[in-house]
């Protein structure tokens, strides 16, 4: 079947590093997405095809629009006629912009506190796996691999 062609208008937006593309027919339905990444973007195949752009920081892709943020390597008005055409071509083709599975409403994630016998070191159980290890860091330089516990470490009786 013949795909009616979609056409992308470009806006810039408040902020320099991000511009966006606008279609002339809506791309989700009411929902919005955000990805920061293409591991982030796997349930969209439109945003991981834009992560292969060496400049693409961020894809926000929302009703009738994708939003793109750069990275400082580029100008804008150098790529911004390429991008466009990218997304036409791919949104004329049928390209999928997101999956069913970026749609699903994600499960709960329920955390409970329990004691421990040193009264003060209390346990965080939660219904999903977190990681495939233990781990344990004393100090916030000892976080540093773990953005997670790095931020719990932010509370000063957090030791």
């Amino acid at each position: 079947k013949n795909m009616p062609k979609t056409h992308i208008s470009i806006h810039t937006t408040s902020n320099d590093s991000i511009l966006k593309f606008e279609a002339d027919r809506f791309l989700t339905n009411h929902n919005s997405f955000e990805f920061s990444n293409i591991d982030e973007a796997k349930d969209s195949p439109l945003a991981q095809q834009l992560f292969y752009l060496p400049f693409v920081k961020k894809v926000y892709i929302a009703s009738n629009f994708v939003a793109i943020e750069r990275f400082n390597i580029v100008d804008w008005k150098d790529v911004q006629d390429e991008v466009a055409k990218q997304l036409e071509d791919y949104l004329s083709s049928d390209g999928i912009v997101v999956t069913e599975e970026a749609i699903k409403p994600k499960a709960a994630v329920t955390v409970y506190a329990e004691s421990t016998p040193n009264p003060n070191v209390l346990k965080f159980v939660c219904n999903k796996v977190l990681v495939a290890n233990l781990y344990e860091f004393s100090s916030i330089e000892d976080a540093k691999p773990s953005p997670f516990a790095t931020e719990l470490f932010q509370f000063p009786f957090v030791k």
